[in-house]
């Protein structure tokens, strides 16, 4: 809290948080530190005495990196760091993020690439008194879903409209993204990825799509199998979030309860890619199977009417969207199938899971959540087959051209198939 509090007030002297004499420091949460999945956070408050004399307080968010080197190490947090930092310093105002209002603000940020962690910092302003607040439930409700993905739509729109007014500069910025590539050597994923297709696959003919994709999966390089998913194909990919679910975002809502906006946050595994990545991780893991079915074409028609509310024309027609989607929308079963699972009993502690053995982890996670975990890895699954999602896939996956090792970096995650 010393170096916070040292940090915060030299900030606060350069004029960073606005005009007026710095007074102090103040948390304003019961505790001022909170462990994250991938950093530390803290709510804070700088009191300043402008000439008026009367306090102004400015709400924040500060986030620091994981102290514990194990687990910093094991979630790329050095990379996450400069990422977000770019994103918010460079990308998203250039972009023209903030002037849509799709994410906070942030004060001051530095990010050391893994050189000094413990002077990593960013400082984001603090959206709670305004009214915003994590949603309190996994599954949200049609509504939530809506507002959400049209603002991802008009985030995505942003790319596609820089892509067609500067797109060198365009380049440029997403070059100054680190990918990050995290190689599971140990088979965790694959008992995940097994978990919700193998009940179908047992009740399945051995000729059928869900069989051929099970076999195409365990049979695959794992690098192609998720640069298949993940690539940037043009004129489709775009700047994405890359962990866009309900955990990054901020919802308001009136008296009555009715969401009013979103906004998101955490933009660390922000990367060039394909725009399912961020689709399709947020249908999948924060809907309902009741939900999905009702709604999900009204989902993906409001994505497509935020694009297009930033850039008539992307470059591409709406049919064609949905045919390049249904081909990509395979990725966001997934990381669903191993966060699902912990979200749906509460999360999983950072400390236990890192002194496990590898196999230990594999049996942890590949049976996490019980019956319930794996209904509902599997109805994503099944919901994947029954909008022909599976055949796409098979389809796109044959098309892709092998990796060489010129191939630049390109995904957040590659898993271990074999």
């Amino acid at each position: 809290m010393e170096f916070l509090t040292g940090k915060l007030e030299n900030l606060a002297k350069q004029g960073v948080f606005g005009d007026g004499s710095f007074l102090r420091v103040q948390s304003t949460s019961g505790s001022d530190k909170g462990p994250q999945f991938q950093s530390e956070i803290a709510f804070l408050r700088v009191d300043l005495v402008p000439a008026t004399g009367k306090i102004s307080g400015v709400p924040l968010v500060v986030k620091q990196q994981m102290k514990q080197e194990e687990l910093r190490k094991e979630n790329g947090g050095e990379v996450q760091f400069v990422n977000e930092v770019t994103m918010y310093k460079n990308i998203l105002p250039e972009l023209g993020a903030l002037d849509l209002g799709l994410c906070s603000k942030m004060f001051h940020g530095e990010a050391s690439n893994g050189e000094n962690v413990d002077q990593d910092i960013v400082v984001l302003e603090d959206l709670r008194p305004q009214g915003y607040k994590v949603p309190d439930k996994l599954y949200l409700d049609a509504d939530q879903i809506v507002l959400a993905i049209n603002k991802l739509g008009k985030f995505h729109g942003l790319s596609y409209k820089m892509k067609m007014s500067s797109p060198e500069r365009l380049v440029e910025l997403e070059n100054m993204l680190i990918p990050k590539v995290i190689v599971d050597s140990n088979g965790l994923n694959d008992a995940c990825l097994v978990r919700g297709i193998k009940p179908l696959v047992d009740t399945s003919p051995s000729y059928s799509v869900v069989n051929k994709v099970y076999k195409k999966l365990v049979g695959a390089n794992a690098s192609e199998v998720a640069y298949s998913l993940q690539r940037p194909e043009e004129p489709f990919a775009v700047i994405t979030h890359g962990d866009f679910n309900g955990n990054n975002l901020l919802f308001k809502y009136n008296d009555a309860g009715d969401v009013l906006d979103v906004k998101m946050i955490d933009f660390g595994f922000a990367c060039y890619l394909d725009p399912a990545v961020d689709i399709a991780f947020f249908l999948y893991l924060n809907t309902s199977p009741e939900t999905r079915t009702k709604h999900w074409d009204s989902f993906l028609h409001s994505y497509w009417e935020g694009v297009i509310s930033v850039v008539e024309y992307p470059g591409f027609s709406y049919s064609e969207f949905l045919n390049h989607f249904s081909e990509r929308a395979f990725c966001g079963y997934i990381p669903c199938c191993f966060f699902l699972p912990m979200m749906l009993v509460g999360g999983s502690s950072n400390d236990s899971r890192i002194h496990m053995t590898a196999e230990e982890r594999r049996d942890y996670f590949s049976t996490l959540g019980g019956k319930e975990s794996t209904d509902a890895v599997t109805a994503i699954v099944s919901h994947l087959l029954a909008e022909g999602y599976l055949d796409a896939y098979l389809r796109n996956f044959d098309k892709v051209e092998p990796l060489n090792a010129s191939t630049p970096g390109y995904t957040n995650v590659t898993f271990n198939f074999s």
